[in-house]
């Protein structure tokens, strides 16, 4: 298996700089013009630049793949960090990922396994089910007769990771110290803290055990099963399961599986792992969930647990106290909530966070005013409050509430995409309120005479 020589690496920081440079100048130019000359059509000429921008970034990451990829993959989720130019252009990252020659893979599975292909395998398809940036997955069936997917590494990964990651932390640092409001840094801290776990399989099976402990009660949310005797930290086997994509409605209603249940069983299973467990699924494209037809409802079905989060431990505390303030009407106590949930701003201040509270206290008071949230409502909320905070001093906002809003995001979208019509305030509260102590056991009768 080749690993990437200095050559190569060379190649790729030359790419990054280049394209970076590109884009870093054009923003200087940009607000020049702005400051200078003040065109009339600047707004329009600030929007065709970061569609341009955002353009050339997706062809360098679909060429360089491996961390760059993944690394955009995750900035088109950044709606609070970046214009939406770059967010719609990069989101559309998720589906655009070629997959490696059939020959590589074998190569690694071989590899991990210590033995032929044909040694630990009946079947084996050539064509993946599946490629990502880091890895991609293959339909097989095992010698004893389990039908299984197996996700492969990519066996240059890890190293090209490492590589990207000192690349990127030595251009945003260079910025960063001529451009203090071009801080991208923390995004950089994001990728190295989240990417060397996801290239870790051994603990990506074992976060989907956690996950699918959480609902062994319930049998309307499942995870694949780990089959740990053919799996290792660059290969993981694991039941195939097969269902409709999460956000194929039409598929949906075709085998009479009702759109509102799944929506409801969605929230339901968020809110467990988040509010309840403080552990939850960040990887939340449709990609990932599933839903299969049963007897009492629709069942669904959690895929790849590589990017899973770990909450702070007074989460839970902070999330209540900033829903009480919101319920109570008090701007000042949200935004001292905020600050507890760890959001940070250049001046320190609480009071920098009350024109953002007083925003989102007037969109909830919109919001409460309707019955369910309107799908126009919802789309012009998606847009504008990513552009309050970006307008806002806050420098940071923790990467697990960024991971929630992605998943916010997710159930927003879907209730739009599958028409469904679910009453998120109600959905969430029960997870919210504290829970009814379980009531004592009954005391032991008295053996009879």
């Amino acid at each position: 298996m080749r690993e990437p020589g200095l050559g190569e690496r060379i190649s790729r920081a030359r790419r990054i700089g280049t394209t970076f440079t590109r884009i870093y100048m054009g923003v200087r130019v940009n607000r020049f013009l702005a400051k200078r000359v003040a065109p009339a059509d600047m707004s329009e000429r600030w929007s065709r630049f970061h569609r341009e921008s955002a353009e050339s970034i997706y062809e360098a990451a679909v060429e360089l793949r491996g961390l760059i990829l993944k690394g955009c993959q995750f900035l088109g989720s950044r709606a609070d960090v970046l214009p939406p130019e770059y967010v719609e252009v990069l989101s559309a990252l998720q589906d655009r990922v070629p997959p490696k020659p059939f020959k590589t893979v074998r190569e690694m599975v071989e590899a991990e396994l210590g033995r032929p292909l044909d040694a630990v395998f009946s079947s084996f398809e050539r064509e993946p089910i599946a490629s990502a940036s880091l890895a991609q997955v293959h339909r097989a069936t095992t010698l004893d007769g389990r039908v299984v997917a197996v996700k492969v590494q990519y066996p240059e990964i890890a190293r090209l990771v490492r590589s990207d990651l000192s690349n990127l932390r030595l251009l945003f640092r260079t910025v960063a110290r001529v451009e203090r409001d071009f801080d991208l840094m923390p995004l950089v801290d994001e990728l190295a803290e989240a990417v060397p776990l996801e290239l870790d399989f051994v603990n990506e099976g074992r976060n989907a055990e956690r996950v699918a402990g959480f609902f062994e009660e319930r049998d309307d949310v499942t995870t694949p099963r780990i089959h740990w005797d053919l799996s290792s930290e660059r290969l993981l086997v694991m039941e195939l399961v097969e269902g409709i994509k999460v956000s194929d409605a039409e598929a949906l209603t075709g085998a009479e599986i009702d759109p509102n249940d799944v929506s409801r069983v969605l929230v339901e299973a968020y809110c467990e792992q988040i509010l309840v467990r403080g552990f939850f699924h960040a990887d939340p494209h449709p990609g990932n969930l599933l839903v299969q037809a049963a007897a009492d409802g629709p069942r669904l079905v959690f895929l790849d647990f590589g990017l899973a989060k770990e909450l702070p431990p007074d989460f839970r505390a902070g999330v209540v106290a900033f829903a009480v303030a919101l319920l109570k009407g008090d701007a000042t106590a949200m935004a001292t909530a905020m600050v507890d949930l760890g959001f940070e701003t250049r001046d320190g201040r609480v009071s920098s966070l009350a024109e953002l509270a007083e925003f989102i206290l007037a969109t909830a008071q919109r919001i409460r005013s309707q019955a369910h949230l309107d799908p126009e409502l919802a789309e012009r909320l998606r847009h504008e409050i990513p552009d309050r905070i970006r307008e806002n001093p806050v420098v940071r906002i923790p990467s697990h509430l960024v991971l929630i809003a992605r998943v916010i995001g997710l159930l927003s979208g879907l209730t739009r995409t599958l028409g469904t019509r679910i009453d998120l305030v109600q959905a969430i509260l029960p997870f919210v309120l504290p829970r009814p102590p379980s009531p004592p056991p009954d005391p032991p009768r008295e053996a009879a005479l």
